[in-house]
């Protein structure tokens, strides 16, 4: 604790602890799962996943008495500190007594204010420690020795008192502009559901409509239609010629391939009744008659053995997945095949300007390929689009597409229960779409970037502002542990708390052992374990550290379980989101 002391300004009547000094630390447990007896009470059951709140009053799972028997409890005004995974000091504070699961600690302060407590716990100097101090060789873990073993700061109970009032003063301020902020954000989303929900009712462009006079949709539809016509006729006749000619030659060299007639589906016009009523200059089609008829513009990635993992390289030419139409942003890589095998694949190879779309997993999403990009092939999630682009502009079909009702409508086309997947091309294709002028489209576009790029202003500003009062509260808790948010002299000596803490201390462990002893001993009936090897073995996909360790035979150990990761971390790979880290073995090892 003295090298601990050089790092930390301690005001007058402040002292640098340990947490174990002045607070009860236990690492939580949960009950066999297999025996129902256990469960469904009125016992709150905290997990990491309950601690979204200062304060948290409920639990989502529960425990009867019985299970409160087997388990560890800890009364009201307890801290709970998540001591794993990618979420290790999440914190809150329980304002009913209860117990909590393996992947928690709790912190019962001591003749002190739970509030003081929490708050330090939650500053980033806190935070920071927790992370060092963690064990990370892959899954991140602090046991119930090393956060006890933490620095912490103590001061007399009347200062206590009085910081956490004024912390809790100054946050809650924070908290109402915070929470204005977010209403603000969901209010501009709204907004662009309802400038995309006008696109297609042709409400965007009423006055624009009155003032031009733009070609009616069946007059475009004619057009186009006769465009495809006549491609195909001279494409008809030049493959006559050259069929001819193969002939006279004596069918030396390929046989000319005879063009393929674009597929026209028939109208149904039932198919379009309860659709919302469009403008009389307008019409619904089908998806189907805006593709570029003069090639392959419908598309589905290579399906078998065509691409797989094993034909992979370390560079080449790209391999386009998924995550390029769900992050709209084609610059993701981490695949790549040879120049042979693109030659191979070069029918689902992309170039500017086409649209991808995610059609499996988060199905939906598009985004399209820009001026510079790489090339490469796609992969069999996506789907490979292309448009006539001289009657749809682009921009247009990206915003219509992103449109709550087109969503809908692939949603509705898409099966699959716990992976959503687009069903054929055909029932893609007869989805409607409403045809306007090339004229109105531009407008459109126009009206909606204008606006698109006032709410993205206003969004970041709202981001700018959010993030500013998340470091305003950082600086106020970093004030409070440096004794400079209030200017207070306390009469109280820290050193005669320290010791009725002591004594308070072992008071209460007493008690608890003598509560233990007069229990009535369970018949703990224990479900299967297995060793984390022979977990990661069963398991089809990659399972999250909490759920390894609920499986495993640590039993709630959380040293036994580190050691037994630390002993196979090399045969592991972890993807870490934005909440938990998730584990699997290696390729080799599967």
């Amino acid at each position: 604790m003295k090298e601990q002391q050089e790092t930390y300004y301690l005001p007058e009547g402040w002292k640098l602890v340990r947490l174990d000094d002045v607070a009860i630390i236990v690492t939580g447990n949960t009950p066999p799962t297999n025996n129902k007896a256990y469960f469904n009470g009125d016992i709150p059951f905290y997990k990491p996943s309950d601690l979204n709140k200062d304060y948290v009053k409920d639990s989502k799972d529960r425990l009867s008495e019985l299970g409160k028997e087997y388990s560890r409890i800890l009364p009201q005004n307890s801290i709970l500190i998540t001591c794993i995974g990618s979420t290790i000091g999440k914190s809150a504070i329980i304002s009913k007594e209860g117990a909590f699961n393996q992947q928690i600690n709790g912190v019962l302060p001591i003749l002190c204010n739970p509030l003081f407590f929490y708050y330090q716990i939650i500053s980033q100097k806190f935070q920071n420690l927790i992370r060092a101090n963690a064990s990370a060789t892959t899954v991140a873990i602090l046991n119930k020795s090393k956060l006890g073993n933490l620095p912490f700061l103590i001061t007399s109970l009347d200062k206590q008192n009085l910081i956490a009032t004024q912390i809790g003063l100054l946050f809650s301020k924070l908290e109402e502009a915070e929470k204005s902020l977010k209403q603000a954000k969901k209010e501009l989303t709204v907004y662009r559901y309802a400038l995309l929900k006008n696109l297609f009712e042709g409400k965007l462009t009423t006055k624009w409509r009155k003032e031009n006079t733009p070609n009616n949709a069946k007059k475009v539809l004619h057009d186009l239609n006769s465009d495809r016509d006549n491609y195909y006729e001279k494409a008809l006749i030049k493959w006559k010629e050259e069929f001819s000619n193969w002939e006279k030659n004596g069918k030396n060299g390929l046989k000319p391939v005879k063009p393929k007639e674009f597929q026209v589906f028939p109208y149904v016009e039932s198919n379009f009744d309860n659709l919302p009523k469009l403008p009389t200059e307008w019409k619904w089609v089908h998806w189907n008659d805006i593709l570029d008829y003069k090639e392959d513009s419908f598309k589905r990635g290579p399906f078998g053995s065509s691409l797989t993992k094993s034909i992979f390289v370390k560079s080449g030419y790209k391999v386009y997945e998924q995550y390029c139409p769900i992050n709209d942003d084609v610059s993701f890589e981490r695949y790549y095949i040879t120049s042979e095998k693109y030659e191979e694949l070069k029918s689902f190879s992309v170039r500017k300007g086409d649209y991808l779309i995610s059609c499996a997993g988060t199905v939906g999403r598009i985004t399209q390929i820009p001026e510079k990009f790489k090339e490469g092939v796609i992969n069999q999630a996506l789907l490979r689009l292309r448009i006539n682009k001289k009657y749809i502009n682009s921009k247009f079909f990206l915003h219509f597409f992103r449109s709550p009702y087109f969503q809908k409508q692939i949603f509705e086309n898409s099966k699959g229960s716990a992976i959503p997947n687009l069903k054929g091309v055909k029932e893609l294709k007869i989805i409607p779409i409403p045809l306007l002028s090339i004229e109105e489209q531009n407008v459109i576009v126009e009206i909606l970037e204008s606006r698109f790029t006032l709410v993205d202003n206003l969004e970041k500003t709202v981001d700018n502002v959010l993030n500013e009062i998340i470091a305003l509260k950082h600086s106020i808790l970093k004030k409070a542990f440096e004794g400079r948010l209030i200017s207070y002299t306390s009469n109280e000596s820290v050193e005669n708390m320290l010791n009725d803490i002591q004594e308070e201390k072992r008071l209460y462990l007493e008690n608890q052992k003598e509560l233990s002893r007069s229990k009535p001993k369970q018949k703990r009936q224990m479900e299967e374990k297995k060793s984390i090897l022979e977990i990661l073995k069963e398991s089809n996909s990659p399972i999250s550290a909490q759920e390894l360790w609920a499986k495993s035979t640590s039993d709630g150990d959380i040293e036994r379980f580190y050691s037994e990761i630390k002993e196979i971390y090399h045969q592991i790979d972890e993807l870490k989101t934005k909440t938990e880290s998730l584990l699997s073995l290696k390729d080799e090892n599967k």
